[in-house]
């Protein structure tokens, strides 16, 4: 059974995602077009290499961030990076993934509840997510209550040009 925890000592070090499995088969994205975002097929594998696992262990585990990690058998099989400082009204959500292997089961739903609940309690109106344009990442934002920032933040939209910038309320 897949259990959600806060990030510790106990329970991640740098090496705790170098067995992860961020592979993501991408076929079609969102691209804008004449000013409105339409599917198109691009298609591209993500992943990550061991350097970059290793990256993403010491930025998600710094102080800078609030972390909660899903774990099968005390294994990391995703994890949703919350940024602790809140950016105005939002509390940005700058990484969640699940490893292949447990996509479809429900982890990716319960960290982002987790996300919610901490953005709340920091006093948050929503989270604020710049998300990868693939359609199955799109579509679970927006299965999640999220929909497209009428107001990007402008520092995180040119970092990531192909993100979509999206808010989630999270006030009850």
């Amino acid at each position: 059974m897949i259990k959600i925890e806060l990030l510790s000592e106990r329970n991640f070090c740098l090496e705790s995602l170098d067995l992860y499995n961020r592979k993501q088969n991408v076929n079609k994205v969102y691209r804008r077009i004449d000013g409105e975002y339409t599917l198109v097929e691009c298609k591209y594998i993500e992943d990550w290499d061991l350097n970059k696992k290793r990256s993403v262990a010491k930025q998600i585990s710094s102080d800078d961030y609030i972390t909660y990690v899903a774990l099968d058998n005390e294994k990391v099989v995703g994890f949703i990076g919350l940024l602790r400082k809140l950016n105005g009204p939002y509390m940005i959500l700058d990484m969640m993934q699940v490893s292949s292997e447990c996509r479809g089961q429900g982890v990716c739903r319960q960290l982002f509840e987790v996300g919610k609940a901490e953005a709340r309690k920091a006093g948050a109106e929503a989270l604020y997510i710049s998300a990868c344009s693939s359609e199955e990442t799109i579509a679970f934002y927006r299965a999640m209550g999220s929909g497209l920032a009428s107001n990007p933040i402008k520092e995180i939209a040119e970092e990531e040009p192909f993100d979509l910038q999206m808010i989630c309320p999270v006030k009850d």
